[in-house]
């Protein structure tokens, strides 16, 4: 069986995958003027602003030719802990190709927004920006004998 794709979309599984795994981009007010209309010529033209957890972020960012089939920019939702600063720099990135006559983005503060990211992708019971340390003994049984 055929999938249906209408006229320059890009099928009905991408599109649910990106509603399940995303959430709609509520506007931040506090980023820059010019950024913000970057955005709404964007959306005029039918593109669209969603976020997601780190990890689906990152899955997301690997695809960057199912985002512009889908016509769509993920950036990663609040749990990665961004600044307003490290944001507007990861959206300049991502919205250069879109809008060229957007300012670039901060090196530095793009190089810290995607560490953050990548960062925050740790399960949650290590505690934010923890690394797994897998040198050290860990558990209740910790330097106990056992006879087994």
């Amino acid at each position: 069986m055929q999938e249906v794709r209408p006229e320059g979309g890009a099928g009905l599984w991408p599109s649910l995958r990106l509603w399940l795994t995303s959430a709609s981009w509520w506007g931040e007010t506090v980023l820059p003027h010019d950024l913000q209309q970057a955005m709404s010529r964007l959306r005029a033209r039918g593109w669209r602003f969603r976020r997601a957890s780190p990890r689906h972020h990152a899955v997301w960012d690997s695809q960057p030719a199912l985002q512009r089939r889908l016509r769509v920019v993920v950036p990663p939702d609040r749990s990665a802990r961004l600044t307003v600063a490290e944001l507007d720099a990861l959206l300049r990135h991502r919205l250069q190709p879109l809008a060229p006559e957007l300012q670039a983005a901060d090196p530095a503060l793009l190089h810290s927004a995607m560490l953050k990211a990548w960062i925050a992708q740790a399960p949650a019971w290590l505690g934010p920006g923890k690394a797994l340390d897998v040198t050290r003994e860990a558990g209740p049984m910790r330097g106990r004998q056992h006879d087994f």
